[in-house]
């Protein structure tokens, strides 16, 4: 009798252990389903991507006018032209200059200048040479000196002017040079009046 009693409290108690067991477990397995659906977060909405901007239209290449070069081509006449400048001024220092003497200084007493090319020189036939004054002798004044006449075609010179002087001789040479007589400067066998300048060394070889 005492061992059915106490199988059956066992059993009761074992019943009561599982039904106790089962209880537990149901209601962590509720509490954990819980949990984890708490804590699963709800999905974000995925935000769709902006339409990427279209890029603005490229500029158009400007096209810059081309400046019109000059060719060689066209440079070439230029020296052509110099050449020729050249060759005409060539040409005319070539030529023999005509004194002016032939339609204007036989005609109009008007006198030239003097040119060796063209005219015969004046040769000294008469006068008296420069002395040295005084105060020449005194300073030993030595040199030569260029005096510019007017040699007539009758071989007279006139109108005197110095273009280098020297020291206490300037007014001598012009008294001396007015008394020279000289063979007249001539262009084609004709006397003409002519600007001539006279070199005088001081003191004369005389």
């Amino acid at each position: 009798m005492i061992g059915s009693v106490l199988s059956v409290k066992s059993r009761l108690a074992l019943l009561c252990l599982l039904a106790a067991v089962v209880s537990l477990g149901g209601t962590g397995c509720a509490t954990a389903s819980r949990a984890t659906v708490a804590a699963t977060p709800a999905p974000e909405p995925i935000a769709e991507p902006a339409p990427a901007p279209e890029p603005p239209p490229a500029p158009e290449p400007v096209v810059k006018a081309e400046r019109p070069k000059a060719s060689k081509r066209a440079a070439r006449p230029v020296p052509e032209a110099k050449a020729a400048t050249r060759t005409s001024m060539a040409a005319r220092a070539s030529e023999p200059r005509r004194p002016q003497s032939d339609g204007m200084s036989l005609e109009s007493g008007e006198p030239v200048a003097f040119d060796p090319s063209v005219m015969t020189r004046p040769q000294r036939v008469s006068g008296r040479e420069p002395r040295l004054t005084p105060e020449a002798q005194a300073e030993h004044v030595r040199g030569t000196a260029l005096v510019r006449c007017v040699v007539t075609r009758e071989g007279r010179v006139t109108n005197c002017r110095l273009l280098n002087g020297l020291p206490y001789m300037n007014q001598e040479l012009l008294e001396s040079l007015s008394t020279w007589r000289v063979t007249p400067a001539t262009t084609q066998g004709k006397p003409i009046d002519v600007d001539y300048t006279f070199v005088v060394r001081v003191p004369t070889s005389s």
